[in-house]
């Protein structure tokens, strides 16, 4: 039996908490696009799993939990939350960030096609060092 959209959209996050960039590619198409927060988009697949490799590297730890999903057709919404660490002079923080988020899958041949996320980006700016003239009082 073929998987429905939301096993592949369910897949999906599953192989990008566990960081599997194999399992993420396989569930791509060739032709995968990918949108982020700021609405830039950024098409194919390889091209993805570099990003996601550098993504995976800048924010160590990411991860995705989902509260509620809606099918629409081919398209799955989900929404949840999402976190992990920042990594500065290739150190880890000991600081973690989350935030509120959505995203819009849209899946064709039991792979995704699309990937939107939908959330507030003021996460993705590390805190500033304690004792930093940046560091807020």
């Amino acid at each position: 039996m073929p998987a429905t959209p939301i096993d592949v959209a369910s897949a999906f996050v599953k192989a990008i908490n566990t960081e599997d960039l194999g399992a993420m590619r396989d569930a791509m198409t060739e032709d995968h696009t990918f949108t982020d927060a700021n609405g830039r988009s950024f098409s194919g697949a390889e091209k993805m799993i570099t990003g996601w490799r550098h993504f995976f590297d800048a924010y160590p730890g990411y991860w995705i939990r989902v509260g509620a999903a809606f099918v629409d057709g081919c398209r799955v919404a989900l929404f949840g939350e999402a976190g992990g660490k920042w990594k500065v002079d290739e150190r880890v923080l000991p600081q973690s960030w989350h935030v509120t988020a959505a995203w819009l899958a849209e899946v064709h041949d039991g792979k995704v096609k699309k990937w939107s996320v939908y959330c507030d980006t003021g996460w993705t700016k590390p805190p500033a060092p304690a004792g930093s003239p940046l560091e807020k009082p």
